[in-house]
């Protein structure tokens, strides 16, 4: 029985998702819970603070100060609050400057080190998990990993970041389904000087398929055992579609040899041993040939491609094409109506604001109408997101003037409501904030 009642007492007792856990106990203190769950490692001290690391001793996320804080694979931190306001709780982000990242990482380390401190002085009384329920953490495996995450000091953390900016170019927008998907990239930046939603622009390149093998390789070096937290791909940039169907299908190879291993010795707790992805997405948001034809869909959905993300800024042609989009409603169509006789799902993402003030009536209709020509089945979704945070008013097509905040919340609830037939296909649609991949 475990005296205390908090949430590190709770996991202790029911974390079914820890595997393997253990609650250290000091007279005066809160229960401390430690625990691993797969590709992740957890601390919890009662309540609060909570920390979360990846298996190479990475900090990932924590809990501290009524704020929330990611730690993207890159370096960046990102600081969530939650605050409440009259049409309720929203979520409100920022990205810590170097110096106060540094201190937080700093803070993380503390931690580890405070830990192995105190279980060098003794005291501490050892809980074990429930009989039957989880495997209790020895001794000398605690502190291996606690050592592991202390070790994780500055020159450490700047080397790292060195390495993520060798091995990847600049990231391309994530799209919602797969917010924790590992991503390699066949192709880097936005071809033709264009962005989905006219988001910021990067210098275009293509990495042939033996330069692909080549860095998908080192982003498995570089994940290391944080690839087992993931079994889904993430297949960049937007145009990857657009490529020549052989080297479609050669990128996909790619991804089963070094990504997804046959056979692999599962660990004692029923882990695998081995990253294993199952599934592989991809973004498109142009929808002109040259094109994924029906075949190379057939031959991706074969190679794990299950689904497809497609940017469609507007339903209006003439919106879209003040984003630098010339595709025809008749060019989406038949990609997606391909698409679904493959087997692969399909994500539409499109925008609340596009159009501005003065076109947003026919934003709304015209942007239902296409959506719901699409055949859209059971497991497809559709989500709304926020023009704003994308791209910035500057970047935004001079003829567009900006919705105001009653005037967005009035789009977001139109097209919530023309596109709710949606449901009756089994089709989700959601209003989806990006701040929501760093919560």
């Amino acid at each position: 029985m475990i005296p205390q009642q908090n949430e590190a007492a709770c996991l202790l007792e029911t974390g079914a998702l820890y595997t393997r856990r253990e609650g250290l106990q000091w007279e005066g203190r809160a229960l401390v819970f430690a625990g691993f769950k797969q590709g992740a490692f957890s601390l919890y001290f009662g309540d609060a603070p909570i920390y979360h690391f990846d298996l190479e001793g990475r900090w990932q996320r924590a809990y501290a100060r009524d704020r929330h804080y990611v730690k993207r694979l890159d370096g960046a931190i990102h600081e969530i609050e939650r605050v409440r306001e009259p049409d309720g709780l929203v979520m409100r982000r920022r990205s810590l400057d170097e110096a106060d990242a540094r201190r937080l990482d700093a803070e993380v380390r503390a931690v580890a080190d405070t830990l192995l401190a105190d279980l060098a002085r003794g005291g501490c009384r050892r809980l074990d998990p429930p009989d039957g329920k989880a495997r209790p953490i020895d001794d000398a495996e605690l502190r291996e990993f606690l050592g592991r995450i202390a070790a994780w000091d500055a020159p450490a953390w700047a080397a790292h970041e060195a390495r993520v900016r060798e091995v990847y170019g600049p990231l391309p927008l994530l799209p919602p389904d797969c917010p924790n998907a590992v991503v390699v990239q066949a192709t880097v930046g936005d071809r033709d000087g264009r962005r989905f939603a006219a988001g910021p622009v990067h210098a275009h390149s293509v990495r042939p398929p033996e330069a692909f093998e080549a860095h998908v390789r080192d982003v498995a070096g570089l994940l290391g055992r944080r690839l087992l937290q993931t079994r889904t791909a993430f297949l960049a940039g937007p145009d990857v579609l657009r490529l020549p169907g052989p080297d479609v299908l050669a990128y996909l190879d790619v991804i089963g040899r070094e990504l997804a291993p046959e056979g692999g010795a599962a660990s004692a707790d029923d882990d695998p041993a081995e990253p294993r992805i199952d599934q592989i997405h991809a973004f498109l948001d142009d929808f002109e040939r040259p094109i994924a034809d029906a075949a190379t869909l057939r031959g991706a959905y074969a190679r794990r491609l299950t689904r497809i993300a497609l940017g469609v800024e507007s339903g209006a042609p003439e919106l879209r094409r003040l984003y630098g989009k010339g595709w025809a409603d008749e060019d989406l169509k038949a990609f997606a109506a391909h698409a679904k006789a493959a087997g692969v799902e399909l994500s539409v993402l499109t925008l609340v604001g596009a159009g501005g003030k003065a076109r947003r009536a026919e934003h709304v209709e015209r942007t239902r109408g296409l959506i719901e020509s699409l055949l859209l089945t059971r497991g497809d979704l559709v989500f709304l997101l926020d023009e704003r945070e994308i791209a910035a008013p500057s970047d935004l097509p001079s003829r567009i003037e900006p919705l105001d905040d009653a005037e967005w919340r009035e789009q977001l609830a139109l097209l919530r409501q023309g596109l709710s037939s949606l449901r009756e296909r089994g089709v989700k649609v959601v209003p989806y904030s990006l701040v929501k991949q760093f919560a």
